[in-house]
């Protein structure tokens, strides 16, 4: 009988920053808690880049994203902090005047719906996977099917 397999990549941590948070960026305390316990890394879905480069990774995306066809720039540096990119590469939008976390996929011109409602519930599910059936269900699912 053939062994099923279920390819799942869900962590790979990097030892803490000591780096101070960049002072171009929005920040809260959940994200200067994060980078304190990781210096980014693989959480399930989404790649989150070192401190070290989040002023590079949102300087990017802030390019891509201006002037972004009738809407204009969509990532505004007062207000959006580009997190992580998840699996399809679109980059993971914590929006400072909301606290909700979101997509925003390039090639389909939209934002996803929202990931969490807030950046603490965002961090919350990243770290406690099992309380969550959407991002934890489909692998459970496949485990069962082995």
């Amino acid at each position: 009988m053939a062994q099923k397999q279920v390819e799942y990549w869900a962590w790979d941590i990097r030892v803490p920053s000591s780096d101070p948070w960049p002072s171009s960026l929005p920040v809260c305390q959940a994200l200067k808690d994060f980078y304190q316990i990781c210096d980014g890394g693989c959480f399930h879905w989404f790649t989150w880049p070192p401190l070290s480069q989040l002023v590079p990774l949102n300087s990017s995306w802030f390019r891509l994203l201006s002037a972004y066809d009738e809407r204009g720039d969509v990532l505004l540096p007062e207000r959006h902090v580009v997190l992580a990119l998840d699996s399809g590469g679109a980059p993971v939008i914590w929006d400072v005047s909301t606290n909700q976390v979101a997509a925003f996929f390039p090639k389909g011109g939209d934002w996803e719906p929202p990931l969490a409602s807030s950046i603490e519930a965002f961090l919350a599910t990243l770290f406690n996977p099992k309380d969550d059936g959407d991002w934890w269900g489909l692998f459970l699912q496949q485990l069962d099917t082995i």
